[in-house]
């Protein structure tokens, strides 16, 4: 079998942050440029803005995690924490409105949070599928190499 190519992670790597950072500033350009035009709903150009910063910051982290990584972990927790209830927080407020029609909300800002939730919730989704296929292939390589071991010494 094939040893995967090193270069094809690296460009898988830089192409994902390279996707999440423009984004991100997509959100901190829209959020900003809207402030003030969805009455009906005034957290959704900040939610855009916190969010986009917040993910921004997740990414300078990463070179801290070389030279202080306790300090690192720490600070991504809290972030992790902060971005969720964010994250949750946008989700009321963007779907709260979704039923109105026509919602009090500039077109641009509330389609495009309402796009950036909705690809949010399809990574999400695609990530914890991920895991349970990786947990449930984990689990079937230990229960065979148990049941192996088993069958070798009677």
């Amino acid at each position: 079998m094939a040893e995967p190519n090193n270069t094809t992670n690296i460009y898988a790597l830089i192409f994902s942050v390279l996707l999440w950072s423009a984004l991100s500033i997509a959100m901190i350009v829209i959020g900003s440029m809207y402030v003030g035009d969805c009455p009906r709903e005034p957290n959704i150009p900040i939610y855009l803005i916190v969010a986009g910063a917040s993910h921004l910051v997740a990414f300078c982290l990463n070179p801290l995690k070389k030279t202080a990584e306790k300090l690192a972990i720490a600070l991504e927790t809290i972030l992790a924490l902060f971005t969720t209830c964010w994250f949750i927080a946008g989700s009321v407020w963007v779907f709260r409105i979704y039923p109105e029609n026509p919602r009090a909300c500039n077109d641009v800002v509330y389609k495009f949070a309402f796009g950036i939730l909705i690809f949010e919730y399809i990574f999400l989704a695609l990530a914890v599928l991920f895991i349970c296929l990786c947990s449930c292939c984990v689990g079937l390589n230990v229960a065979r190499g148990n049941s192996d071991t088993k069958l070798s010494n009677p």
